[in-house]
């Protein structure tokens, strides 16, 4: 027999035939298994739109975005916003804000309770010095007003809605510090700043160092949560700038969020 023939015995042999239908076999749901991981591969890589969690506790959170193959971290709490304590009040990046599969969204949830610090000394301080020192200790400067003294522009008491409180004390962080400052016969006027462009404690510190408060405060409808209010930038302010005023009245501010609307 020759070798043609020989090897035409072994292709239509019955063992030859199942070997290769195994191969054959093989292949098939090797080509399967790649095809199907790139078509997951290419999914995995589509960008879809974050869903707000606002509103939500951080284990319906974690809920919600693992339906979207997203991670939720709690990066801080705070005390004062709206809502529920443990609910979610603001989160990075925004809702609807493009993102692929597996990116992590940090949050911002309402504490179940407030920080407590220990109330620092500010009395016999320039209103120079408390201003710079006060945001250290996380709190804020409240109404300023004035009593006579022959020292103007030192702190003589330091309240606590309305009330004097003494160095030491227990006080929430972030609380608002009224400061009574000296003022003798000639401290004079001040002028208003220009507040445009600022964040409200930036306003509120900015004022306080031209002897003023901030009085209303309003926002537009582009701030919605908690987070909004701490970002949004004052448009607008009455009286303007430049405009002569006693030591101890009020600028009123607006607030947006939309920088094109800041001066």
């Amino acid at each position: 027999m020759s070798k043609f023939k020989q090897f035409l015995k072994i292709i239509i042999s019955k063992d030859f035939l199942i070997q290769y239908g195994i191969a054959a076999g093989i292949l098939i749901v090797l080509f399967s298994i790649v095809f199907l991981w790139l078509r997951i591969s290419t999914n995995h890589g589509e960008e879809f739109s974050i869903p707000d969690f606002t509103g939500y506790t951080v284990k319906e959170a974690r809920k919600i975005a693992d339906k979207k193959n997203l991670r939720i971290e709690v990066i801080d709490s705070v005390f004062n916003g709206p809502g529920k304590p443990g609910t979610v009040l603001d989160q990075n990046p925004p809702p609807d804000f493009k993102v692929k599969s597996n990116r992590k969204i940090f949050i911002t949830i309402k504490s179940f309770s407030q920080r407590i610090i220990k109330m620092p000394d500010f009395v016999h301080a320039t209103l120079v010095q408390a201003n710079a020192d006060i945001e250290t200790f996380g709190l804020r400067i409240g109404k300023i007003s004035y009593e006579p003294s022959i020292y103007d522009n030192v702190v003589l008491k330091q309240k606590f809605k309305n009330a004097v409180i003494k160095p030491g004390t227990d006080i929430p962080q972030g609380s608002e510090i009224e400061l009574v400052l000296g003022k003798s016969d000639d401290l004079g006027t001040t002028i208003t700043p220009d507040l445009f462009g600022l964040t409200l404690e930036e306003a509120e510190l900015e004022a306080a160092s031209f002897m003023l408060n901030i009085g209303t405060v309003l926002y537009d409808k582009t701030v919605k949560t908690y987070n909004d209010t701490l970002n949004a930038k004052v448009i607008s302010q009455r009286p303007e700038p430049n405009v002569v005023f006693s030591p101890g009245d009020e600028i009123d501010i607006s607030l947006s969020l939309k920088s094109e609307t800041i001066k």
